[in-house]
């Protein structure tokens, strides 16, 4: 048995060594095609300050996920703590922002997970509820602004600290290390995905799925908070959505969860999901540098992409995925 658990992760790893392989021959080839402009310094840098905020977003759905959850409604929860936070770091600073934005999160992802949890609600209905609701919370808030000629919000200089080098780097490796212990290293970790695989199963192992999900609603809720104040810094500034616009802001994350899902036979998830991120992040970087038009034609790429993905990460899944 153990025998067969080794050959296992040599075969696993021997993989991975040859798709890293062929993704690095890959690049060099790009490279050479736009002209170097590909594997600078400047343009590295910032693809990794680029897939920082997707990387938070992308661990909150990892912890959805792991519990066989669908809540599409993170989009709308992010722009509400990106708005939350940034107006509460023009009042009273970075600390304020990163504790209001972190708490944002955590309130509306756990009152999803109650909602659904409570009314047996599907989670994907639930959360397109919420979506809507919060999107409007926004966009009447947006709408008082621009009735009063104020902008929602907008940070400069050290209010965008979290945002900016060092800062960002520093928040990735903080959500890595949160993660990572999360996932990998405590008793509800395991509860949670016992719970994600079979709830009635985990019922006789004696947990309670109900408090378990909720647990969850809190990382996950964490994650989502704490991307909103990071892209807030990073951008600067805060956009309303309507009409389940704000969707439209999580696929990418959601196609690095399924790629790091997919890879999860080969690398730890947790540890996937920044690879992932930054892949994805390369793919449209690469496709911008040989001129192919953002908008549109990228966003049909992203679908192929999640789409493929998803295939990937529920290939050895029996019956259908919900």
């Amino acid at each position: 048995m153990t025998e067969t658990i080794n050959d296992g992760k040599k075969r696993a790893g021997k993989t991975l060594l040859i798709m890293l392989a062929c993704i690095i021959a890959l690049l060099i080839i790009i490279n050479f095609i736009v002209e170097g402009k590909l594997l600078t310094f400047s343009n590295i840098r910032v693809l990794i300050q680029s897939a920082a905020p997707s990387c938070l977003v992308a661990w909150g759905f990892l912890i959805v996920f792991t519990g066989n959850i669908t809540d599409l409604s993170p989009g709308s929860v992010i722009i509400v703590a990106s708005t939350v936070s940034g107006l509460m770091c023009v009042q009273f600073g970075l600390a304020a922002m990163l504790i209001s934005g972190i708490l944002t999160g955590i309130a509306c992802i756990v009152f999803n997970f109650t909602l659904y949890r409570v009314t047996k609600v599907p989670p994907w209905i639930a959360g397109l509820g919420m979506t809507m609701i919060y999107e409007a919370i926004i966009g009447a808030y947006a709408g008082w602004c621009t009735n009063n000629m104020k902008k929602v919000v907008t940070l400069s200089g050290d209010q965008r600290a979290f945002g900016t080098e060092p800062g960002i780097y520093i928040m990735l490796i903080i959500g890595f290390i949160i993660a990572y212990i999360l996932y990998n290293r405590t008793g509800w970790g395991v509860n949670y995905r016992a719970v994600g695989d079979n709830e009635e199963v985990a019922k006789i192992m004696g947990i309670n799925p109900t408090k378990t999900i909720i647990i969850a609603g809190v990382a996950a809720g964490f994650f989502f908070g704490f991307a909103g104040v990071v892209k807030e810094a990073y951008a600067g500034f805060s956009n309303a959505a309507s009409g389940l616009s704000s969707l439209g802001t999580i696929f990418q994350a959601m196609a690095a969860v399924l790629l790091a899902m997919a890879l999860a036979g080969m690398i730890n998830v947790v540890i996937g999901v920044p690879i992932a991120c930054f892949i994805i992040i390369l793919i449209f970087n690469i496709l911008t540098l040989l001129g192919v038009p953002s908008g549109t034609f990228q966003d049909t790429i992203l679908g192929m992409i999640l789409i493929a993905f998803a295939v990937l990460a529920n290939r050895k899944t029996k019956g259908v995925v919900k």
